[in-house]
C-alpha cells in the first residue's frame, strides 16, 4: 500500500495539495469498483515542519495531520509549489524551504524514496542538488529563471511532466493533474491511469505546455543590446531585418551579437523571431477568423507549409487545433 506524504508550509500552493490528494483519491474509489475484497492503494498524510496549521496561497489554511517526526518512511513526498508572482521573493521562499526540508528530501531519496514536485516547487528539488544531470521541467515562466540558476539540471521546458529516477516534476495548475496521473501509474500500473483520467477528464496524450508559452518571458533580462535588438525584431515581426542587417544597425558583429543573444535568452536572434512570428499567429487564430495560409503571410511566411511545421514545433500543436482550443472570434 503506497504511502504518499504531503509537505505543507506557508505560501504553498493549495491547489496542488488537493490535486495529488483528489487523484489518489480517485484511484483508491477505482480500485474499490474492481476489487471489492482489496484495501485501497494508496494512503496520503500531510505534514508540516511543525505539525501546525499553515497558511497557504491566498489565506487559506491547511491542517497537517503531523510535525516532521512524524515523517516515517512514506514512498513518495509530494512538494507543492511555492508563491511566484514574484520570482525574488519566490528565490527566498525556495531558499527558506530547502533550508528547512533540504536534509530530509536528501536523506528520504538516499533511501530509495520517490519524489514529486509541481511548479514553482522544482526549484527546491533542484535546489537540493537532486535534479543535478537529471531531466527535469516547470512552468514555462520560470524555464528561464530555472536554466539560469540550475545549469546542472537538464531542463525540458516544453514537458508538463517529466521523470527521471524516482523524481517527477511537473509545469503549472493543471499538470499537477496529469503529475497524478503519472504517480498512479508508477505505482499500479499504466493501465490504471486510464478510468482515473476520464473521471478527472484529463487528456492523458497532452504532454506539452508549448501552446500556452508567450514570447514576453524572453524579454526579462538586463542585456542592453539584446534587448535593442529584440525592440527592433518584434517592430514588425512579417519584416523584421535578417541578421546581418540587425547586427550592422546595432555596429556589432553576426558573431557578437548571437553570443549576446545566447547568454541573455538561451536562444539564436533567429529562434527569437521565429517564436515572435508563431506568438503574433496565435493571436490571429485566437480573435479572427483569417484562414491560416492568410496568417502565415501576415506573420512573415510566403510558404504556408513552412509556416505550419514551424508552428507546430513551436507551439506543439498545429494552427487549426491552436485555433479549435483557444479561438474566441466564434464566442
Amino acid at each position: 500500500m503506497p504511502e504518499v506524504v504531503i509537505l505543507l508550509f506557508d505560501d504553498c500552493q493549495p491547489s496542488a495539495v488537493s490535486t495529488i490528494i483528489e487523484a489518489l483519491n480517485i484511484a483508491n474509489l477505482h480500485w474499490a469498483r474492481v476489487d471489492n475484497e482489496g484495501a485501497p492503494p494508496f494512503r496520503w498524510r500531510t505534514i508540516s515542519f511543525d505539525g501546525r496549521p499553515v497558511r497557504a496561497m491566498g489565506g487559506i489554511q491547511l491542517a497537517a495531520d503531523g510535525p516532521v517526526e512524524k515523517l516515517g518512511r512514506p514512498d513518495l513526498i509530494f512538494v507543492p509549489a511555492v508563491r511566484s508572482s514574484d520570482q525574488g521573493e519566490m528565490i527566498t521562499l525556495v531558499e527558506r524551504y530547502t533550508a528547512l526540508w533540504g536534509d530530509i528530501l536528501r536523506d528520504h531519496y538516499k533511501r530509495n524514496g520517490y519524489l514529486a514536485a509541481n511548479c514553482s516547487a522544482t526549484f527546491i528539488l533542484a535546489e537540493t542538488g537532486l535534479l543535478d544531470g537529471r531531466k527535469a521541467t516547470t512552468t514555462w515562466f520560470l524555464s528561464r529563471a530555472f536554466h539560469r540558476r540550475y545549469p546542472r539540471v537538464e531542463l525540458l521546458s516544453d514537458m508538463l511532466v517529466t521523470k527521471d529516477a524516482k523524481i517527477f516534476c511537473s509545469a503549472a495548475f493543471s499538470a499537477c493533474l496529469n503529475l497524478g496521473l503519472e504517480i498512479i501509474a508508477e505505482f499500479l500500473g499504466p493501465r490504471a491511469i486510464v478510468p482515473c483520467a476520464r473521471v478527472m477528464l484529463i487528456d492523458v496524450n497532452r504532454t506539452t505546455q508549448l501552446s500556452f508559452a508567450n514570447v514576453q518571458e524572453h524579454i526579462n533580462h538586463d542585456d542592453d543590446l539584446v534587448l535593442r535588438a529584440q525592440t527592433l525584431l518584434l517592430a514588425n515581426v512579417a519584416r523584421a531585418p535578417d541578421l546581418e542587417r540587425l547586427a550592422r544597425r546595432l555596429h556589432v558583429t553576426t558573431r557578437t551579437l548571437g553570443r549576446r543573444f545566447k547568454k541573455a535568452i538561451g536562444e539564436t536572434p533567429i529562434t527569437f523571431l521565429q517564436n515572435a512570428r508563431v506568438e503574433r499567429a496565435k493571436r490571429l487564430l485566437e480573435i479572427t477568423n483569417t484562414s491560416v495560409d492568410r496568417v502565415a503571410r501576415r506573420v512573415g511566411y510566403d510558404d504556408a507549409g513552412s509556416f505550419r511545421r514551424l508552428f507546430v514545433k513551436t507551439a506543439g500543436i498545429s494552427p487549426r487545433e491552436y485555433r479549435q482550443k483557444f479561438g474566441t472570434s466564434k464566442l
